[in-house]
């Protein structure tokens, strides 16, 4: 079993979010694995306002020991550059965790899922 597998059950992962961009690891996840993934929301705007959200409302709890998602979360900066036609995050280390985290809080709450 591959250590995603092992995550998946320690962890009772009911939902993989995905960068919709990663097709052909999305593909190898389903083939190779038998790993279902769903295309994450990638709203940027929206999704940073939406964990903004969270975060103001302390809804968002990180383990100490994530020290990498904290870091990440922390160092998340808006791109300097006066000559952007409309504000983006600042492209650097932080950027894929904290994308990774708002990937998967926008896209699972933002989804209409019924029971």
């Amino acid at each position: 079993m591959i250590g995603i597998q092992k995550l998946i059950q320690k962890w009772d992962i009911d939902y993989i979010y995905i960068d919709s961009a990663a097709q052909q690891t999305r593909f190898d996840f389903a083939q190779n694995y038998d790993i279902t993934t769903i295309n994450a929301k990638k709203s940027v705007l929206d999704g940073i306002g939406h964990v903004a959200g969270v975060v103001d409302n302390d809804k968002l709890i990180v383990h100490q020991a994530c020290r990498e998602s904290i870091s990440s979360l922390d160092q998340y900066q808006w791109d300097p550059n006066p000559n952007l036609l409309k504000e983006k995050p600042k492209h650097n280390y932080a950027s894929h965790m904290a994308d990774a985290i708002r990937y998967a809080l926008y896209s699972f709450e933002t989804s209409v899922t019924t029971f």
